[in-house]
């Protein structure tokens, strides 16, 4: 049995967004599951080994927002991202879109209490 270290729900989806690496790569993808930390996307073959990456999720055909995302997992089972860096309307929009597709929305806010990753304290 294997132990969830998850500080963040995740929420089924099936939308589209566009991922871009490198500075001429553009691919669409299929997201399957998204959290406040992070997203599954359908399995990826063209994106080979790269380590970083930029996720577009649009909302509309004017309303989107940009994640700057850490390549965690890349295999059969699917691509998994860790979101690393993103401003804060695409915050905004991004937890507005978890707590629509969650059954339980209140504890996506709920979530917000505790930090997503470890905090170091200086001495």
């Amino acid at each position: 049995m294997t132990h969830d270290n998850r500080k963040r729900s995740r929420v089924p989806m099936d939308i589209e967004a566009v991922l871009a690496w490198g500075n001429l790569h553009k691919h669409p993808v299929r997201i399957l599951n998204m959290s406040l930390k992070g997203v599954l996307c359908e399995p990826e073959p063209e994106l080979g080994r790269v380590d970083r990456c930029t996720l577009t999720v649009s909302l509309s055909r004017t309303i989107g927002f940009h994640v700057e995302a850490r390549v965690v997992r890349n295999d059969a089972t699917g691509l998994a991202l860790d979101f690393e860096s993103m401003d804060e309307e695409a915050f905004l929009h991004l937890r507005n879109l978890v707590r629509y597709h969650s059954d339980d929305p209140d504890a996506i806010d709920r979530e917000l209490v505790r930090p997503a990753f470890e905090v170091s304290r200086k001495e």
